[in-house]
């Protein structure tokens, strides 16, 4: 098949951008050719097709919020933009004129595309599969979160909670921009133009029934990740706990860097990542002022230099506040045979297993801290738990696996 990968991003960084970069690996090993439609940032690491590519709302160097300059302007630039594009719209239709594809697997196109594109698929005869990694279908505030724990008041009783709570940067000139956009999208009725929604835990499907969303449109099919190709040089070094992932308040590692100072004589924490709107610093502070040693703040890290972390590591911790879908990073644990402690909240209890790794209640630093030590204080059952996540991850979450449901799901749309 001939396949359009729709997504804002076409960089590495971020769970739905490393799920694509090995879709489309796997995808091509099969014989199959895959076509990016994507925003022509500055970082787009995919070229093919890049006359097709949408133009940036603020600048090719300027991908996140947290790197624009914002002006009343860009602000109702921004709201357009993530509203209904017209620019997507009628570029996504030159793609497929110009390609003639068999289908279209979408992924998060909004703030920056919009859902116009599923519009311009459809328009133009071409099925429409989407891939529901996050909550911006159902939750104004994107997080499903709300004064530190789990919030699902507008999945099931509309939107208006959102304004009366702010639930988008904490404003109600921001939340009512998030609310009418996702009114507009309702009245346009532009997702049930979507043949087929595809979600990465049950958890999610659930949500999404629970939100108004037809059961019979929803499929379930686990995300995948490639096994590693065996231990590198690192594995040989002193081993550290280790954190990969966005610093971000909603990961939870504020409650991770407490449960750390709990720890008698521990190893090293390693916490890698890329930096959001200056978390990092708060983080530093919080360990600082808590006297704490041993934490070790090593920025984001390219696929190789993050597999060296994981080789070296004990185990792997998810401390997630928020009701995170189907974090990446326990799939990168497993694929490295280590086990992994996690928050049970979300999609992650679907991931981790009794017999791949260790789950605590989220938000309890003295839970995380007991469980961290039980792991370190006991290499054997860290290797057997790094076994049966590597067993885990080839049996649920192969390639192989993901990608045959995954065409025979594209296949029933045609």
């Amino acid at each position: 098949m001939k396949i359009v990968l729709a997504h804002k991003y076409f960089f590495r960084g971020g769970g739905t951008a490393t799920y694509l970069f090995a879709l489309r690996e796997q995808l091509h090993a099969m014989g199959h050719e895959t076509i990016p439609f994507t925003v022509a940032f500055e970082r787009t690491a995919v070229d093919e097709y890049s006359e097709f590519y949408v133009a940036p709302p603020a600048g090719a160097e300027q991908d996140h919020f947290k790197d624009m300059k914002m002006t009343p302007w860009l602000a109702l630039k921004l709201f357009a933009r993530s509203t209904w594009s017209v620019e997507a719209y009628y570029k996504a239709r030159a793609l497929v004129e110009a390609t003639k594809p068999d289908v279209a697997y979408v992924h998060n196109l909004y703030t920056y595309m919009s859902p116009s594109p599923i519009a311009a698929f459809k328009d133009a005869g071409l099925p429409v599969v989407m891939r529901v990694s996050d909550y911006n279908m159902i939750c104004p505030g994107l997080k499903l979160l709300r004064n530190g724990g789990p919030c699902y008041e507008c999945v099931s009783n509309g939107l208006g909670p959102a304004l009366r709570y702010r639930c988008h940067k904490d404003s109600l000139a921001a939340t009512a921009a998030r609310v009418l956009g996702m009114w507009l999208h309702d009245v346009l009725g532009v997702y049930d133009l979507v043949d087929l929604f595809v979600t990465p835990s049950r958890f999610m499907a659930d949500l999404l029934i629970e939100a108004g969303f037809d059961a019979s449109r929803i499929t379930h099919i686990p995300s995948f990740y490639p096994p590693s190709n065996g231990k590198r040089a690192s594995a040989g070094l002193i081993q550290h706990i280790l954190y990969a992932g966005r610093l971000s308040p909603v990961k939870g590692l504020e409650t991770l860097i407490r449960a750390y100072g709990l720890m008698e004589a521990p190893p090293a924490l390693v916490i890698a990542g890329a930096d959001t709107n200056g978390y990092q610093s708060h983080l530093e502070d919080l360990v600082r002022q808590s006297g704490i040693s041993g934490v070790q703040f090593v920025g984001f890290q390219g696929p190789e230099s993050l597999a060296d972390l994981i080789d070296g590591s004990m185990f792997m911790v998810v401390p997630s506040e928020w009701p995170d879908n189907c974090p990446m990073c326990i799939l990168e644990a497993f694929a490295h045979g280590k086990p992994v402690i996690a928050a049970r909240v979300g999609g992650i209890p679907e991931q981790v297993s009794e017999d791949c790794g260790l789950l605590f209640d989220a938000g309890d630093a003295r839970a995380l801290a007991s469980t961290m030590v039980r792991l370190a204080r006991d290499p054997s059952l860290c290797t057997r738990l790094g076994r049966g996540g590597y067993t885990r991850l080839n049996s649920v979450y192969s390639p192989a696996h993901h990608c045959d449901s995954l065409l025979r799901a594209l296949e029933a749309v045609r």
